[in-house]
């Protein structure tokens, strides 16, 4: 079976996980061309082997007048769509990969990550009269960055793979993909799929800047090396985040959700299992003061993993670890991660702190400050 495989790169080349994927998919016999939208040389290459076909900007605009004479009206149809959901590029993306797909005379289409990935699939799809799959992640999902096109593209495909369930009701929910369409199938890595399914999830909320800690969580998990944890970031900033994942060899590991409105951030709190934010103080002394989101990953019954740091400890009662200690960071994520139980008991206790201290009741204490000295005030 001829199987095309519309992808991406990053720094490492292919994705460490999608390569893993097709080589197992190609040693099973599984004939499949590869089209990555982007090229960046990286440690994971397609083998020699391999079918793949480099993307070339000169070339995709050079073949839309082929496309156009080939099927008229078809392609002015489909120019109209893309205009109309801003996806010109992927439209014309897939008139190039779209030939190259009918002279391999490839059975089916899959799109690995449910963005522009699926949107050039999509457009491939409807030109060649193919079947149409692809696998999404949280991130496609929860932040999508075109949805109107998402819904579209899930619509007119035949399977949708998730690598969760939490994934799976979140699709369903956000975006109406019918279960019946829907299949589970955990990423290949190096692990079992228990493992996958049991994997711990890290959650971190801040603003990408030196002072929130981002480069010591990074290496925290680097040294511990647990595949069975998954980190989600949250937020954004000036900071290259993601190329500090990839530098410190984690972005495999990691999922980045960009900045989240409260709903799909109290999503993320609910279903998280750490909350980890290792504040310190930056080189140019630039310091918390008492971040909120602890607050609301204690207020969700979630244990907190922070440091030292400033009015910090007024707040957490454990785990608490020194600024910029790599060492005791990844020591404290590991034995949470492996005690369940511990994790429960505190953020039970967490969240009767935020109850007791940090409640409505302890912000009506404020009306105090307003009234005359000579005056007294009673909180209901």
């Amino acid at each position: 079976m001829r199987v095309a495989y519309v992808i991406t790169m990053i720094s490492s080349g292919l994705s460490a996980f999608t390569y893993r994927e097709i080589d197992v998919l190609t040693r099973d016999g599984v004939e499949i061309y590869l089209y990555p939208l982007k090229w960046v040389e990286g440690a994971y290459m397609p083998r020699p082997e391999w079918h793949f076909r480099r993307p070339s900007v000169l070339r995709t605009l050079l073949l839309q007048g082929p496309a156009f004479l080939l099927a008229p009206a078809r392609y002015l149809s489909l120019l109209w769509l893309a205009i109309r959901t801003g996806t010109f590029v992927e439209f014309l993306l897939a008139n190039d990969v779209a030939m190259d797909m009918r002279r391999a005379g490839v059975g089916h289409i899959h799109c690995h990550f449910g963005d522009r990935k699926l949107f050039t699939g999509y457009f491939c799809s409807r030109i060649l009269g193919l079947p149409l799959s692809v696998t999404v992640h949280a991130y496609e999902i929860l932040m999508n960055p075109n949805p109107k096109m998402f819904k579209l593209a899930t619509d007119a495909c035949k399977t949708v793979v998730v690598q969760t369930e939490f994934n799976k009701r979140e699709i369903m929910r956000v975006h109406g993909v019918p279960e019946s369409k829907i299949r589970i199938i955990r990423a290949h890595g190096d692990m079992s799929d228990e493992r996958m399914r049991d994997s711990v999830k890290l959650l971190i909320v801040a603003e990408f800047r030196e002072k929130k800690g981002h480069e010591i969580l990074f290496k925290a998990l680097a040294k511990l090396g647990r595949q069975d944890l998954t980190l989600w970031v949250v937020g954004g900033g000036k900071l290259d985040i993601r190329k500090m994942a990839d530098e410190t060899g984690i972005a495999d590991q990691t999922v980045f959700f960009g900045e989240l409105g409260k709903d799909l951030l109290n999503v993320l709190y609910d279903a998280c299992d750490i909350f980890v934010l290792p504040s310190r103080t930056a080189a140019n002394g630039d310091r918390e003061g008492l971040p909120a989101v602890l607050m609301e990953a204690m207020s969700h019954h979630k244990p907190v993993i922070s440091t030292r740091h400033t009015g910090i400890p007024e707040l957490v009662p454990d785990v608490l670890v020194d600024e910029n200690d790599v060492d005791g960071l990844a020591e404290a994520i590991s034995r949470l991660a492996d005690d369940p139980a511990l994790r429960g008991e505190m953020g039970e206790r967490n969240y009767a702190i935020i109850k007791e201290s940090f409640s409505d009741t302890a912000v009506l204490e404020l009306a105090g400050v307003f009234a005359p000295e000579d005056e007294g005030v009673l909180c209901g």
